[in-house]
C-alpha cells in the first residue's frame, strides 16, 4: 500500500471526469488486452497490485495520447513512438515530455542541437524530418521537475489556485492555499444549501476558496474544462 502513496489514484471514470477521455476508451487502451499488440502501457498502480486504477502520470499520458489522436496521429504511430522514445530516453510515460510536437502524422521530438539549430526526429521511424509542426496542448499548465517529469497540473485555465498534485488528496483536485479537496468542499457546499460561510468555517478556509472550489466542480460537471 505504501508504494501507492503519492502517485495519485484514479478510476477510469474519475479520469474521464477530469480529462474528457471516455472511461471505455481508457480501458480499451490500457486495461483490456483487446489488441493483438496488447495495451499501450501498463498503468503504474496496476503494476503495484491496484487493478482498474490509474496514476497521475497515467492520467496525463492518456491526455497526451488523446491530444495526438485529435491532431490526426494514429494509435499505431503512437504505439511505435512510445516504444522508441521510452528506449531512447530510458523513461516511462514519454508522451508527456515537453519537447514533443506533431505534424498531424507523426510524433516528433523537437530538440536543440549544440550548434543552436533545431533537430526534429520522427519517433516512430527514428529518422530526422523537416516539416511544419504544431504543439498540442499536452504540456499546458503542467509543472515539470528538472528531469522533465510532471509534478503538478493546473486543470482550470482561469484559476491557477486549483491544482492536481499526486502528493495531496490522492491526486484529486485541491484548492490553494488550503490544499483541501474541491470535491469535498463542493459536496459540503451543496449539503449546506450553498451557504459559503458555514462551509468556510467547517473546513477552516476562506470564503473565496469555497466559491472557487464550487465553481471549479461545476465547470467539471458541465464538461467545460474537457479538451
Amino acid at each position: 500500500m505504501t508504494a501507492l502513496v503519492g502517485i495519485g489514484l484514479y478510476s477510469p471514470k474519475q479520469a474521464e471526469r477530469l480529462i474528457g477521455v471516455k472511461a471505455d476508451k481508457i480501458r480499451r487502451w490500457l486495461l483490456r488486452d483487446t489488441s493483438p499488440a496488447g495495451p499501450l502501457w501498463q498503468p503504474e498502480p496496476v503494476s503495484l497490485g491496484a487493478e482498474d486504477t490509474l496514476s497521475f502520470k497515467d492520467l496525463l499520458e492518456i491526455r497526451a495520447v488523446e491530444q495526438f489522436t485529435k491532431h490526426g496521429v494514429s494509435l499505431q504511430t503512437i504505439r511505435a513512438a512510445l516504444a522508441n522514445f521510452s528506449e531512447l530516453m530510458q523513461r516511462d510515460y514519454p508522451l508527456i515530455h515537453p519537447q514533443l510536437v506533431t505534424d498531424g502524422r507523426a510524433v516528433i521530438l523537437r530538440a536543440m542541437k549544440e550548434n543552436g539549430d533545431t533537430a526534429m526526429t520522427d519517433l516512430a521511424k527514428f529518422q530526422d524530418v523537416i516539416t511544419e509542426v504544431i504543439a498540442p496542448s499536452i504540456k499546458d499548465r503542467i509543472t515539470f521537475d528538472a528531469s522533465n517529469n510532471p509534478i503538478q497540473w493546473y486543470p482550470d485555465p482561469d484559476d491557477p489556485g486549483i491544482v492536481i498534485n499526486p502528493k495531496f488528496a490522492f491526486g484529486k483536485p485541491i484548492v490553494l492555499p488550503s490544499y483541501v479537496s474541491t470535491e469535498a468542499i463542493h459536496e459540503t457546499y451543496l449539503a449546506e444549501g450553498q451557504d459559503v460561510e458555514i462551509v468556510a468555517a467547517y473546513f477552516g478556509i476562506t470564503k473565496d476558496e469555497v466559491i472557487r472550489a464550487a465553481k471549479f466542480e461545476e465547470k467539471v460537471a458541465a464538461g467545460e474544462l474537457l479538451h
